[in-house]
């Protein structure tokens, strides 16, 4: 009887392969998986408008002589990098929060002068893109204490409003007071 040197390497092979995997496994030290990572709660807040889905955290935003941005409770934003307009969830319609038609890719900004301009929102919105270096430069000239109102209007992905809010900007010359 004459033997396939090919197939004598194939069953060789094989079986070394299987004492491997036979040997390797060590019943006196099994690994237990770890329990999955409890999910962090979602905070919902308090929102104006009762069929709002988001609330903007920042909605109102002071800016200094120095063309620095700052929250309500003087914590500085540095709109020019990629500070994102942060959005909470509302808490009476936090069941309608992650639905497609109410996803936000984009909006429009309208300013206090009744101008309209879309504005980038890709997962979320920026300082930069929502208040422009030519709204800031207006607000120079303006006296102390000058509030604006611009009107953010989120769209989903057919373009169509989930909500408008709107986002009050002051001009304090010496803010924060230090």
């Amino acid at each position: 009887m004459k033997y396939n040197p090919l197939s004598l390497k194939q069953i060789l092979v094989t079986y070394s392969l299987c004492l491997f995997l036979i040997a390797s496994c060590n019943k006196s030290n099994p690994v237990y998986i770890a329990e999955p990572p409890v999910i962090e709660p979602t905070f919902y807040h308090p929102c104006a408008n009762d069929g709002d889905i988001y609330k903007l955290l920042f909605d109102t935003l002071v800016i200094n002589r120095k063309r620095e941005m700052y929250t309500a409770d003087a914590h500085e934003i540095k709109y020019k990098l990629d500070n994102a307009m942060p959005l909470g969830v509302c808490e009476k319609t936090a069941r309608l929060y992650g639905r497609a038609q109410y996803s936000p890719l984009s909006a429009i900004v309208k300013t206090d002068e009744d101008v309209s301009r879309p504005t980038k929102w890709d997962i979320r919105g920026y300082f930069r893109d929502i208040i422009l270096e030519a709204d800031i430069d207006r607000m120079m000239s303006f006296p102390e204490g000058e509030k604006v109102t611009f009107q953010l209007t989120l769209l989903n992905h057919s373009k169509e409003v989930i909500q408008t809010s709107p986002i009050v900007l002051i001009y304090r010359a010496d803010y924060p007071d230090k």
